[in-house]
């Protein structure tokens, strides 16, 4: 099979598609499989962006605004997918990536992503050794994602779950994490239940946002919930402000 399905026809992907090329005859088919289906639900493109310090394959959305367009135009209907800001490329994201590698002995840690979207902060902390569970609301978001982490699947998994499900519990993980998941005030009492559901006896939960007024209130919010909350802020050199990342622990 092709190597050009996974976009990796170039000289510069010829490393990652030597390793490809490696795996199995039914590993390739089954991600071929996965992207058609990613392509009969979204227009995508192959580019590169930067993961835990290297240049990563990574397939994205080619335009989100039409996405969200279309949701809103279906909401009538009943059609309308969850959140389908996901498809966009939020620094957020890029921030926490660049966060989790100032932690250390992240190898063999067991992480959570929640709304992880197309999975880059996840990943990242796959990249860097974790056992990553990435979870979204959203089926094509959890289909994106899984095909983004495909040279980490050794590390790194895909589940779908709706924060308003109480129904669904996970084991607990001692690391939580989410990039830009703080953005609706509304949003909060069904976050932080969810939080409490998953997080292990004594363990932190890492929430990056752009510095938004809501990000001021969440700080606020959290606090007064039975949390300890302090900031961290990460400088990605575009001039505009910095990211926030909020380290939130249950207090004793």
């Amino acid at each position: 099979m092709s190597l050009s399905v996974f976009g990796l026809t170039s000289e510069k992907w010829k490393s990652r598609g030597e390793m490809l090329a490696r795996r199995s005859p039914s590993r390739i088919a089954s991600e071929a499989r996965l992207l058609a289906r990613i392509q009969k639900q979204v227009p995508i493109e192959h580019t590169s962006t930067m993961i835990a310090g290297r240049e990563y394959p990574w397939t994205r959305v080619v335009d989100p605004d039409s996405l969200l367009l279309n949701a809103l135009s279906k909401s009538q209907e009943g059609t309308v997918e969850l959140d389908p800001f996901w498809a966009a490329s939020w620094r957020a994201a890029q921030g926490l990536d660049q966060f989790l590698g100032t932690l250390p002995n992240l190898k063999g840690s067991r992480i959570l992503e929640l709304g992880g979207g197309s999975g880059r902060a996840g990943i990242s902390a796959g990249i860097r050794g974790a056992e990553v569970l990435i979870t979204d609301a959203v089926p094509t978001a959890l289909m994106v994602c899984k095909f983004n982490a495909r040279q980490v699947a050794d590390k790194v998994q895909v589940r779908l779950l709706d924060w308003r499900d109480r129904n669904t519990q996970l084991q607990p993980y001692p690391i939580i994490i989410g990039s830009d998941i703080v953005y609706d005030f509304k949003l909060f009492p069904i976050l932080e239940p969810c939080l409490r559901r998953h997080l292990a006896p004594g363990g932190v939960v890492y929430l990056s946002e752009p510095q938004r007024h809501t990000g001021d209130r969440f700080e606020k919010w959290i606090v007064a919930a039975g949390w300890q909350c302090s900031s961290n802020y990460v400088n990605l050199g575009d001039d505009q402000r910095e990211i926030r990342v909020f380290t939130c622990r249950l207090r004793v």
